[in-house]
């Protein structure tokens, strides 16, 4: 069924679909250009962004992401939802059955609820995916009325060919979104789908009017709700005393009512919390709801304000009392906060890393001068050359270091694990996902620093999602459409030749160009033979401050067979032997016969023929084995490194990494 273009309203200029799946071919082929396509605005953006997300053209059906004890689960947190929606679904079981069209109810984060409507429809919307536990949020099932209406807040009409993903092109859909009446926060969609040839722009106005329905039905039992709340409180808030306060909460932050006084008290006790803002307050801890949109983490509450409100031994909602006797000012807290920075920065942070060598002293200079800047920062330098210490030392020397410090190995985590661990992800993102949801690293490190070492290993697919977190300052959890808004600094380290891997098309330029605004590159120690005498008197000093074992020196012979090795594991390999000797030798003065096999005059770690050399042995004999079996991975899978990588269980960056230490080829 084909439609010339005609305007109706922002949401239905519809194109002819064959210009239109000529338009997807044109976008794809050009690698995203969307100027003068004859599609809507509204598709033309919303292709941008899932192409920008990595979002697979090809795909045939909406993933899976709750299973059937998962959904269960992920019902019993929208209970209030799919009771307002209940008759809602009941019109619809009676009023589509022969409309060859169905309903689909999702929750916040587009996942499927529940399905009604017409039989034959149901069973042919199976092979899409269109099934309670799948989920149409844009960022993984691309453009559709569910998950665009979600990225832009609008009823929404997604005809055939404009679907984003090869398997939805035959269908037509409509979605309008449902809102909490007490801020706007996004609940849910509810959407009316059929194949193209049930295409009609009544459906727009239905589907709002549908969610009209069940937001009138989520105020009227929000308000039931809260009345008994008040009638069980007993609470007056008419009268109160002048340094107390009463505020009246539900279970889920929402708040009720409040004395007249309590904005005065907030600001007299220095918290910034403010009642006429209808910010959430998590109450999580004293058996509130876990609150997944923005809020006010609840901090600042002290244990004997709350008081839980119970109906039938269920906790339904929260009195707090404020008094101005029980917490310190804000005049306290920023003598505390300026005595800790005082104390901070009589302490050079830098004072820890070792060397007198001139490239160190260059190193440690221009680290010390991006402290004081927020500018990121990339540290490049051999494994074991002490790139995280200088990371934590620039970050103790910066603004951020009253922040946390967060490191994360990016080549440590399959694709899907190193998102999850960077974004973190909501209750029921997926398959396995932490009840409750989980905190990123990104998000973790807010107000301090984030530290990501190994970035050459990122997968090229995340790469684009994290230079929008570095360009937009906000994040999504995984499965979650609510932005938060972080402030870090970034640090990111590698020991692999960055150019070279964009050259090669394994990491994007403009990410590159934005984490190499201050580049530190660290010698490895083989150039850096002064200073292995202070870096091994530095590892006994901070042995003997321990006292955990009797004060050791070290010889000049020793120090004379450490400076003429080769060190191939840095500073970390030196460090190693030299606590080794400390510990497992009784000489007060540690002399040659105190170093460890294979370190010993004329030794190497390969003929040493003691247990350290059996472990080198068994070592070698993994490398070998890991060897053949990424090899025979590469040509079971025909040279996709895609499908390698995820067949081994490994990043595809680390998976090039392996190659190239290998001398594998590709065989493609």
């Amino acid at each position: 069924m084909s439609y010339s273009a005609k305007q109706t309203d922002h949401n239905t200029l519809f194109y002819s679909q064959k210009d239109i799946d000529q338009a997807w071919d044109n976008f794809l082929c050009s690698g995203g250009e969307s100027k003068n396509l004859p599609v809507r605005d509204l598709i033309a953006s919303s292709w941008e962004r899932c192409l920008s997300q990595g979002v697979n053209p090809e795909q045939t059906v909406a993933p899976l992401l709750a299973t059937e004890g998962t959904l269960h689960i992920l019902r019993q947190n929208n209970t209030d939802l799919m009771k307002s929606a209940r008759p809602v679904l009941a019109q619809a079981r009676v009023f589509l059955r022969d409309l060859e069209t169905i309903l689909v109810l999702t929750d916040y984060n587009g996942v499927n609820l529940d399905v009604v409507g017409d039989p034959n429809c149901i069973e042919n919307a199976i092979s899409i995916g269109v099934v309670p536990g799948n989920g149409f949020k844009e960022t993984i099932s691309g453009s559709n009325a569910i998950g665009t209406a979600m990225a832009t807040g609008l009823p929404t009409q997604v005809h055939g060919k404009e679907h984003f993903i090869q398997g939805f092109k035959s269908w037509t859909c409509t979605a309008g979104i449902i809102t909490d009446p007490y801020d706007d926060q996004l609940l849910g969609v509810i959407d009316v789908s059929g194949l193209s040839n049930t295409f009609d722009k009544f459906h727009v106005p239905l589907v709002v009017s549908w969610a009209n329905q069940i937001q009138l039905s989520l105020a009227k039992n929000a308000s039931e709700e809260w009345n008994t709340i008040r009638e069980i409180s007993k609470c007056d808030f008419n009268n109160s005393h002048r340094n107390a306060g009463k505020l009246l909460f539900d279970k889920q932050g929402r708040l009720i009512n409040h004395t007249q006084n309590v904005r005065s008290i907030l600001d007299a006790m220095g918290i910034e919390y403010d009642p006429a803002s209808k910010s959430r307050l998590s109450l999580e801890k004293f058996g509130g709801d876990s609150i997944v949109y923005p809020h006010d983490e609840g901090v600042w509450l002290a244990d004997d304000w709350v008081e839980p409100i119970k109906n039938k031994n269920e906790v339904i909602g929260f009195k707090i009392q404020l008094s101005t006797n029980k917490r310190y000012t804000s005049t306290t807290n920023s003598i505390l906060n300026n005595a800790a920075n005082e104390s901070h920065a009589s302490i050079d942070p830098f004072v820890k890393i070792s060397g007198n060598c001139s490239s160190i002293k260059t190193s440690i200079d221009k680290a010390r001068k991006a402290a004081s800047t927020p500018l990121p920062v990339l540290i490049l330098g051999d494994t074991g050359v002490g790139k995280e210490m200088f990371a934590r030392a620039i970050h103790d020397a910066s603004n951020f270091c009253n922040g946390p410090f967060i490191d994360l190995n990016c080549g440590a985590f399959t694709k899907d694990i190193l998102s999850s661990e960077l974004f973190g992800h909501v209750e029921g993102a997926f398959t396995g996902a932490k009840r409750g949801g989980m905190m990123g690293k990104i998000e973790a490190a807010n107000g301090g620093t984030l530290f990501l070492d190994e970035i050459g290993e990122m997968p090229l697919e995340i790469q684009p999602v994290f230079l929008r977190v570095l360009q937009e300052r906000t994040i999504h959890r995984v499965g979650a459409i609510t932005p938060i808004p972080v402030n870090f600094r970034l640090i990111a380290a590698t020991n692999c030749y960055l150019k070279k891997e964009v050259a090669e098309g394994r990491f994007r330029k403009d990410l590159f160009f934005r984490l190499s605004t201050v580049v530190i590159a660290l010698d490895p120690l083989s150039r850096r033979k002064d200073d292995i005498e202070e870096i091994a008197n530095l590892v006994l000093n901070e042995i003997r401050d321990s006292q955990e074992i009797t004060p050791k020196r070290i010889s000049a012979s020793v120090i004379t067979l450490l400076i003429n090795r080769e060190w191939p594991g840095n500073i970390r390999e030196l460090v190693n032997v030299i606590e080794c000797m400390c510990y497992m030798s009784s000489n007060e003065t540690l002399i040659i016969e105190d170093l460890p096999a294979g370190y010993q005059p004329g030794e190497s770690l390969m003929n040493s023929g003691s247990e350290e050399h059996q472990s080198c042995d068994t070592r070698s004999n993994l490398d070998i084995a890991e060897q053949q079996a990424i090899s025979n991975a590469i040509k079971e899978f025909g040279g996709n490194m895609t499908q390698t990588a995820k067949n081994l269980g490994i990043a595809k960056g680390t998976l090039y990494r392996k190659m190239k230490k290998y001398n594998l080829d590709n065989p493609r």
